[in-house]
């Protein structure tokens, strides 16, 4: 309950807030108000599900009329204020700005007979009721309570109404016997469709007392609440109810006659619970349980609308700024306060011309490019090729050296060159200096017209840029002076280390255009030195073949005898080679018992590469001398 309450505090700054936003004017009472909705929970539920049940339940009277038949024909909207000072048994109907107590049966009765007339001709059947009611037990929030969703008398409209593009907190009533269906629950669904998130939907499973004899539906109920059910179940919280059947009752009856017998029955309802759903957490059972989830799922919705809240707040304190500024600021009344303004406002001209110079902001580039590109260039564009051409070089010398000038090292001619050349570098620096000058002209007109204090007085700001102006005209005189004397101290010391870097230079030059010449001859001869090599070896090899050949023709066969009665006879041979067309030495084993011939590459090969059968080589041979025997007997 207490989380509510400070619920209710943060609820009413974001009203506030969402009113700035709007261009409303949140104190004014008499201007209309836009109502914030985080605090308002509207119950969703079939016909008999127990959804009046359960807001009685919160409300902790049963003012609401209850039934198995459809009680609730029209919605009924219960605005809850919380009052301690009341007693618990206490309810106090506020109309207009007239307060009554009332007693919750006189409320119920009264409310029947409105929601039988509401059905009469010439009235809507979704005409809706309003109550504004004071209790000490109720929370402090907007209950809305629609009929059934599978009723006549509701359309998706007057759903939308109430729970549609806002940020009530949807309670969906499933009774317990229903809990093994949850997952085709129209209820669910329609829940689902209006909140996809499920960042401010609550479930309840409610009349648990009627299922506790039914197993299968208990266990269901105990898995719903753990979130083991079906996953379009699983991704809201649940809490498990009775209702108004342990809670209301008893306190109505007057079974406990202390204040506290609202919470004494509540936590009697909880134990219930509790020996009913034995594996259910027990943070989701009871009517405290319920309030806790309502309080909690209040704040995640607040969360989420917080961010943007805060953006548009942000956005709108700029712009309250800027027309601040445009308007301008209250004028100061005394100097001392006319100079604190003048300084502070001297203080961010000077902020945001640093920021151009060393950002390169605007156009704060152009000095690198200034020193960087066009300087070089025109550098670039002397006639240094002119000057340094070799007569013009040779009349120099001469001129500065005389008629006998040092044959070893003619310094003072190369001076004089020196000197001539360092002064042509005068008038590009000149010209640096002369563009870098426009550049910050440049820069101090953009960074007066970029200050917004400077805008609010135009005289000051003109003031400003004509003294940026001159301390620019007067820098650009020294900046002159100082570049030229800089071009003359060089030209006045030229040391002699520049003309040891010369003679330097030179000699390594030289070495490496030595070392180039070097490598290229050398590369020449290991080339002609290679092809000789190659052309000996190719010589070499054809003698060292011719000798082979002519070794193995003279060694001849070199035969082996063995088998008990040496009828096996081995020895290399020449054999020709069916592809190449080459003689090779291969070794060949007869054997005379079989009549058999065989032939191996190497003698320690054990398997025949080829076996030549002697008696088909008889055969072919007798038959090619019958036929020469005839021929020669026909000539």
């Amino acid at each position: 309950m207490d989380a509510i309450v400070e619920l209710v505090e943060l609820s009413e700054s974001m009203r506030q807030a969402a009113s700035l936003l709007a261009d409303d004017d949140p104190s004014d009472d008499a201007a209309p108000r836009r109502p914030s909705t985080f605090l308002n929970a509207v119950a969703l539920g079939n016909v008999g599900s127990g959804k009046s049940a359960v807001l009685n339940s919160l409300i902790g009277h049963p003012v609401l009329p209850t039934g198995e038949n459809g009680a609730t024909r029209a919605p009924i909207v219960v605005d809850l204020q919380r009052d301690p000072g009341l007693s618990s048994k206490s309810i106090v109907l506020q109309i207009d700005s007239k307060s009554q107590q009332v007693s919750s049966s006189a409320l119920r009765h009264s409310l029947q007979d409105r929601l039988s007339k509401a059905t009469g001709p010439g009235r809507s059947r979704t005409d809706e009721i309003y109550l504004k009611l004071r209790t000490s037990t109720a929370p402090p929030l907007k209950l809305i309570d629609l009929p059934g969703i599978d009723q006549r008398v509701i359309d998706d409209s007057t759903i939308n109404e109430f729970a549609g593009h806002n940020d009530a907190i949807l309670i969906v009533v499933i009774p317990a016997m229903q809990a093994p269906e949850v997952a085709s629950s129209r209820a669910l669904k329609l829940a689902r469709d209006i909140d996809p998130e499920g960042t401010r939907t609550i479930g309840v499973l409610s009349k648990i007392d009627q299922a506790a004899s039914d197993a299968k539906t208990v266990a269901c109920v105990q898995a719903i609440l753990s979130n083991k059910g079906p996953r379009t179940a699983a991704e809201i919280e649940w809490v498990a109810l009775i209702g108004q059947s342990v809670a209301i009752a008893s306190a109505q009856s007057g079974s406990v006659g202390s204040e506290n017998s609202l919470e004494t029955a509540w936590r009697a309802e909880a134990e219930s619970l509790k020996s009913i759903l034995t594996t259910a957490p027990q943070n989701k059972l009871g009517r405290i349980a319920l309030v806790d989830t309502i309080a909690k799922q209040i704040r995640k919705r607040m969360k989420v609308r917080l961010p943007n809240l805060l953006s548009g707040l942000q956005g709108k304190s700029q712009v309250v700024k800027d027309e601040l500024a445009r308007l301008g600021e209250s004028m100061v009344q005394s100097p001392e306060g006319t100079r604190a303004v003048a300084l502070e406002l001297c203080r961010e001209f000077e902020d945001k011309f640093l920021a151009h110079v060393t950002s390169g902001e605007g156009s704060g580039w152009k000095i690198v490019a200034s020193f960087e590109g066009k300087f070089p260039d025109r550098i670039k564009q002397l006639p240094l090729d002119r000057h340094f051409d070799l007569n013009n070089v040779k009349r120099i010398v001469l001129e500065a050296d005389g008629y006998q000038p040092y044959l070893i090292s003619p310094e003072k001619g190369l001076k004089s060159l020196i000197k001539g050349v360092l002064e042509m570098a005068k008038e590009p620096s000149r010209l640096c200096v002369e563009e870098v000058h426009r550049v910050l002209l440049d820069i101090v007109n953009a960074t007066a017209n970029g200050t917004p204090g400077l805008g609010r007085y135009p005289p000051f700001k003109r003031e400003i840029i004509t003294i940026a102006s001159n301390a620019l005209d007067t820098f650009k005189s020294d900046a002159k002076k100082m570049v030229v004397a800089l071009v003359d101290m060089e030209r006045a010391f030229v040391p002699p280390q520049h003309f040891i870097r010369l003679v330097q230079r030179r000699m390594e030059r030289q070495r490496r255009e030595e070392e180039v010449k070097t490598k290229s001859s050398k590369k020449a001869q290991d080339a002609e030195q290679a092809m000789m090599n190659k052309g000996s070896e190719q010589a070499k090899s054809s003698k060292d073949k011719s000798n082979q050949q002519d070794k193995d023709t003279k060694e001849g066969p070199n035969l082996q005898v063995a088998g008990p009665g040496g009828e096996i006879t081995a020895g290399y041979l020449l054999k020709k080679s069916a592809k190449n067309n080459e003689w090779s030495k291969r070794w060949f084993v007869l054997n005379e018992k079989s009549g058999k011939l065989g032939y191996t590459k190497k003698q320690e090969e054990r398997h025949f590469r080829g076996v030549i059968v002697l008696e088909v080589c008889l055969i072919i041979y007798f038959t090619m001398f019958i036929l020469f025997y005839l021929t020669l007997s026909n000539l």
